[in-house]
């Protein structure tokens, strides 16, 4: 009888403590898991519609959806001295060119496409490209106070006017530093296809001086074949949005 008890005993033993270890290592007790990874999330977005002027030399557009506390906007540097008063030449203009690439229905009151497709417009940029105040360009303003890991993303057709995007940035407190570090060659020149919208990127995963930042500012230029011809072509751009990861 003591062997049977001694082996009863045993046997309780191991058992209470395999028991033991099973909890331990439960991935619902807290113990030896990882907190939950912050997802990303809309914190900027454009929406171009009806609403935005016709036939005007345009020189800023705020985000119509903000998440965080940071503001956002699109600006347009022309290459012709006098902008916006250039007779519509070299300038940032409102286009009916609507897609459903990239629409982002939460940073616009979560209607669908189908509901608001009418009245979407997009916004161009007008040849000639090159001349007397340089070239022209997007600047789009982007802080990050709050967020890191940002992604950029547009959809972007050429009409005729451009080969591709250049694409840089800078997140300097005082003034502008234009770099590409940490961004791949396919983000920092892209190609455009003609009368077809495309979606573009740019990545700024990883990129630490990106993150929490106030002053980034990603700059798009043209790669064009004449810059200075002027013929009423142009590259167009819709649905801009920016998501990233809160800072917890």
């Amino acid at each position: 009888m003591k062997f049977y008890s001694a082996l009863l005993s045993l046997v309780l033993a191991f058992f209470l403590f395999s028991c033991s270890d099973s909890v331990d290592s439960d991935p619902d007790n807290g113990n030896d898991t990882e907190p939950p990874t912050a997802e990303p999330e809309l914190v900027y977005f454009w929406y171009f519609d009806v609403t935005l002027p016709n036939d005007t030399e345009l020189e800023t557009i705020d985000a119509v959806y903000t998440a965080g506390t940071g503001t956002a906007f699109i600006e347009f540097r022309s290459a012709l001295a006098g902008y916006p008063n250039t007779g519509r030449d070299g300038s940032m203009e409102r286009r009916n060119q609507p897609t459903a690439l990239n629409y982002r229905p939460e940073g616009n009151m979560n209607l669908p496409y189908e509901e608001i497709a009418d009245s979407m417009r997009a916004i161009q940029v007008r040849d000639p490209f090159l001349g007397n105040a340089g070239q022209n360009t997007l600047v789009l303003h982007l802080s990050t106070t709050g967020y890191e890991d940002a992604v950029l993303t547009f959809a972007a057709m050429d009409e005729h006017a451009a080969n591709g995007l250049r694409i840089d940035y800078s997140v300097t407190e005082d003034g502008e530093e234009w770099i590409t570090t940490g961004l791949s060659a396919s983000e920092t020149e892209q190609n455009l296809i003609t009368n077809e919208y495309l979606i573009y990127e740019v990545d700024f995963n990883g990129i630490e001086a990106s993150a929490n930042n106030e002053n980034l500012k990603v700059r798009v230029r043209f790669d064009v074949d004449d810059g200075t011809a002027n013929e009423g072509n142009r590259v167009t751009f819709n649905n801009f949005s920016l998501d990233a990861v809160p800072i917890e």
